[in-house]
């Protein structure tokens, strides 16, 4: 408003003219051309200082004129909240930001997003992050009875049945009954090799002979001991057969042999009848208790929080991919599960699975509530940058905005007034 401009310019010129059609009216006070050029003049020059006068009366108080002028200023309240209607309801009423935003699909945005590698990388950083802080914060002992406590009140709470089918069919299918049976008749071979077998084969043996003998009566004793004495019976050499047979037998269970399988399946039917029974689940039952409360769980659960906190607090955040690479510790076997779990997350977005369904669905209520909150946002931050300005940049915004429409304004004063003023005059002169 203070710089030149065109409208200054028309103005002076209408003043110039003016001043030069007094002159010339002073001159030839008789020709109807001088009285004509003053009175179009005058017409333009009152209507240029008019317009002027309007133009200026809506930011400041044109000549120190008090009346009705700075009508901007002195309306700043009124202006502010016509301002912050207009932009709330019309330039962004609830209705466009829903059409806008219709047009927006933000799932692909959100895929191309977590597609890139700095943004993998800082997630992971930052669950990193926080599990540090976390481990670095709770007080690993009282956590660690919390956790041992719930771990045997769960080994407790195991229904007897289940453990015993559930251990049944894990053996079974994986095979460890083999692996047991097999580790079993090897160490009954070891065992059947010793000389100490061989005697206790001998000493049972001659037990179980005399007990025959004795029960049969003195006729047999004396033949027992004839028999003895010439040799037809040596219970050494009984006892060597039945060892080396013995051994042959567990060498053939060790085996992959028919009379393994058998052995086996016939070992797997007694244990299936034996689970029936309530006194073998009885026994379960109370080497489960017993287990769950001799197990050194505080103590193995502290050691592991120890150990996963140090080798979490090991892990420098800037070489995180790296260490997860190569390390296979505790923290690094986390962070490779991380990063399978971001990898996979990313893949059900790609396709169509729950997890993208409930991902557009997030999106969409997203979006409405953010639409609905929103709106009135924007009509308060208008408000807000608007009641900051001072007079001078309120003025300033509203004139810079139109400034080219207020200088026409005051130029169409001039060329408006002169032609009225043309036309007035000959009106005038043409009735008189």
């Amino acid at each position: 408003m203070d710089r030149w401009n065109n409208a200054d310019t028309t103005l002076l010129c209408a003043a110039l003219l003016f001043l030069a059609a007094v002159g010339f009216r002073i001159l030839y006070p008789e020709s109807v051309a001088t009285e004509g050029f003053l009175f179009v003049t005058e017409a333009a020059m009152v209507g240029g200082i008019a317009d002027w006068f309007a133009v200026t009366a809506l930011f400041k108080k044109p000549l120190g004129f008090p009346f009705h002028t700075a009508i901007l200023p002195n309306r700043r309240a009124e202006f502010v909240n016509a301002s912050t209607t207009m932009v709330q309801q019309e330039f962004f009423s609830r209705r466009t930001l829903f059409k806008k935003l219709d047009h927006i699909d933000f799932l692909p945005l959100l895929i191309q997003f977590f597609e890139r590698q700095e943004t993998k990388h800082f997630i992971l950083l930052e669950i990193l992050s926080a599990l540090k802080k976390y481990f670095s914060s709770i007080d690993k002992l009282a956590q660690s009875r919390i956790i041992a406590t719930k771990l045997r009140r769960e080994l407790e709470n195991i229904p007897t049945e289940k453990l015993i089918n559930g251990g049944g069919t894990w053996l079974k299918e994986s095979g460890k009954d083999v692996e047991i049976f097999v580790a079993s008749m090897k160490t009954f071979k070891a065992i059947a090799e010793k000389p100490k077998t061989r005697d206790k084969i001998q000493e049972l043996l001659e037990k179980f002979a005399a007990e025959k003998t004795q029960s049969a009566g003195a006729f047999s004793m004396l033949m027992a001991g004839l028999a003895q004495m010439l040799n037809f019976v040596n219970y050494e050499e009984a006892a060597e057969i039945m060892q080396v047979q013995l051994i042959k037998f567990l060498d053939e269970l060790s085996k992959n042999s028919p009379i393994q399988r058998k052995t086996l399946e016939e070992c797997r039917l007694k244990f299936s009848a034996l689970a029936e029974t309530s006194e073998f689940k009885d026994l379960i039952e109370r080497l489960q208790i017993d287990l769950a409360g001799t197990l050194p769980l505080d103590e193995t659960v502290e050691i592991a929080m120890t150990r996963f906190e140090s080798q979490i607090l090991s892990i420098e955040l800037n070489e995180l991919l790296p260490v997860a690479q190569d390390s296979k510790n505790l923290g690094a076997v986390l962070i490779e599960t991380l990063i399978e779990l971001y990898d996979k997350f990313l893949a059900n977005l790609k396709s169509d699975t729950p997890t993208k369904k409930a991902v557009e669905k997030f999106l969409g209520e997203l979006k409405s509530r953010a639409t609905l909150y929103a709106q009135p946002l924007i009509g308060k931050v208008a408000k807000s940058a608007l009641e900051r300005m001072t007079p001078e940049q309120l003025n300033s915004l509203v004139y810079d905005k139109a400034e080219q429409d207020f200088v026409w304004i005051r130029m169409n004063g001039s060329i408006v007034g002169s032609i009225i003023g043309a036309i007035i005059f000959l009106i005038i002169k043409t009735v008189s």
